[in-house]
């Protein structure tokens, strides 16, 4: 379907591919392959060496040194921040497992099986939920946080509901949940007991999702179009598309409101850091190797990136 401006808008069901050949590319190989995420696609074309990495932006100054790298669990896709900044929390999609690392001491200090090959992870406003989005039975789940322990006993988001295979996850400050569906083109809105869901359609492909803190505005990034859309929180309606490069997956937005954290997978190992008012790029920070999460600390002075395919966190100083 083509939109007024001459873009490829969402597909309706039963419609074919929208003529974008990553997009076609990739609902062919996911029908061969029985509907794999796309996560082991790219695992496998990296580790048989047909993925050919592309730069993220134009060139611009390298900012931003990493300072630690922590090892995680295997093929690390998300990260979350607790509300403290005390505690991280990585989704091992590798080892379908949570990882719980200690911010200061700068090291795991607990790892939880979670629901079968996680990508989202989210922390609520208060610090007593986790939330992690499970690709392989395609639910969402809410967990409460007991010290460095995760115990189930929350509610369960089933994707059948709604569309298949929730991918990245943030809560706003205000309690609700954001879940990007990006084979439905949509961004789905829930209370923070994941239920009353709405939508935020029209979403180019959404594969990660991060809220402002005023509660303003959401950005999603679009895999395939090389962009960041900006979503009215209250309308729930794109604004504007930022484009940052090839291949946007993460996003984290600044404390303060003023910039974007833009990780490209699989890239060249680097995240965009993005102007908001300015909607441009303005510097990229060198990472590890499948930069793909990424979470900012509450003040700001931290960021946060999970490396795919070093089974590492990059921590670097901002």
């Amino acid at each position: 379907m083509t939109t007024e401006d001459g873009t490829q808008g969402p597909r309706r069901a039963g419609e074919p591919p929208s003529g974008n050949p990553g997009r076609e590319a990739m609902a062919q190989t996911e029908q061969v392959l029985g509907d794999l995420p796309l996560e082991r696609l790219f695992a496998k074309a990296r580790d048989e060496g047909l993925w050919v990495s592309s730069a993220p932006a134009e060139a611009v100054q390298e900012a931003a040194p990493e300072v630690k790298r922590i090892p995680v669990g295997v093929r690390p896709h998300s990260v979350a921040v607790s509300p403290d900044g005390t505690r991280l929390y990585v989704t091992n999609f590798g080892d379908s497992s949570v990882s719980v690392i200690d911010a200061y001491g700068e090291a795991v200090v607990a790892s939880h099986p979670v629901g079968e090959s996680p990508y989202g992870v989210a922390v609520s406003p208060d610090g007593t939920d986790l939330y992690v989005a499970a690709t392989g039975p395609g639910t969402v789940t809410q967990y409460s946080i007991s010290g460095d322990d995760l115990v189930q006993d929350g509610s369960i988001l089933s994707a059948d509901d709604h569309s298949k295979r929730p991918y990245g996850m943030a809560v706003g400050p205000d309690g609700r949940v954001y879940v990007t569906l990006a084979l439905s083109d949509t961004v789905l809105v829930t209370d923070r007991f994941l239920k009353n869901p709405t939508s935020i359609p029209d979403i180019d492909f959404p594969v990660a999702v991060a809220v402002s803190k005023d509660n303003a505005r959401v950005y999603a990034t679009n895999y395939f179009s090389k962009s960041v859309s900006v979503i009215d929180a209250s309308g729930k309606a794109a604004l504007a598309k930022i484009s940052v490069g090839n291949e946007p997956y993460g996003v984290a937005v600044s404390p303060d409101g003023t910039r974007l954290y833009v990780a490209h997978f699989p890239g060249t190992g680097s995240v965009s850091v993005v102007d908001i008012a300015g909607q441009t790029v303005v510097s990229t920070i060198p990472v590890g190797d499948g930069p793909r999460g990424v979470a900012v600390s509450p003040d700001g002075t931290r960021l946060y990136v999970t490396n795919f395919f070093a089974d590492s966190l990059s921590v670097v100083t901002l």
